[in-house]
């Protein structure tokens, strides 16, 4: 199952942290059925609707099953009724629906974190922003992770995190900057264009929610902030 699960959630077979990465997807779903059904019993769905292919799903995506083959869990999990009650999950909810990320938009983003990361570790720069950066890109591809089972939400919270974290330790972020070398202000700078892409991308996705909220977008509030780290501090 930890390889069947692998390829349902796009994760690099070959990590040698492919079981972690399993069930931290695992966990994110399981927490997302939760809310779904808390959403429909808050319209008034009767539990009929939601049977039996909620209640299966949520066993054969038991983290317990990992190590389990697929053939033993095949029936229970393909049985046609099971797709009922997420259609009629969808119909219910449509007006929560956000697009899709394009799996080319998807690939690039995390292919970008990859060379950075590869660059932080061959960049010569002090433990705290090592750790300050690395912070940042970890956010950002933790949320990228499970972003197939829980959607757009996460990656708008790992960037306000992100966000927030410049804000709290802007004075020494910039001290320190003062004195880093050419390469790691290029790494900075670097990062902040990939967090801004992010910030574009999530607004994208979450456009249909954020057309009743006026002007407020993520690209528009972090990605300015997060911009000013990379530029002002190659000043």
């Amino acid at each position: 199952m930890t390889k069947v699960w692998a390829k349902v959630f796009d994760l690099p077979p070959d990590s040698p942290h492919l079981e972690d990465d399993v069930v931290t997807c695992l966990q994110a779903m399981r927490s997302e059925m939760e809310l779904l059904r808390s959403k429909l019993q808050a319209i008034g769905a009767p539990e009929d609707l939601m049977h039996p292919g909620m209640a299966r799903f949520r066993n054969v995506s038991s983290a317990a099953h990992i190590n389990a083959g697929w053939n033993g869990l095949r029936d229970e999990a393909s049985r046609p009724e099971n797709r009922l009650s997420f259609a009629w999950a969808s119909w219910a909810l449509r007006d929560e629906s956000e697009d899709d990320m394009p799996a080319d938009e998807l690939a690039a983003l995390r292919d970008e974190l990859d060379s950075l990361e590869a660059s932080l570790q061959d960049t010569e720069m002090t433990p705290y922003l090592r750790g300050f950066i690395q912070r940042q890109l970890g956010a950002i591809r933790s949320a990228l992770k499970v972003y197939r089972v829980q959607g757009v939400k996460p990656i708008e919270e790992a960037l306000h995190q992100v966000a927030g974290a410049y804000t709290v330790e802007k004075s020494r972020v910039e001290a320190e900057h003062a004195q880093a070398s050419e390469p790691t202000k290029n790494l900075f700078a670097r990062a902040g264009a990939v967090i801004k892409k992010t910030a574009e991308v999530a607004d994208n996705l979450d456009k249909i929610r954020k057309a009743g909220e006026g002007a407020y977008t993520l690209a528009a509030s972090v990605g300015p902030l997060l911009l000013t780290y990379g530029q002002n501090l190659l000043k």
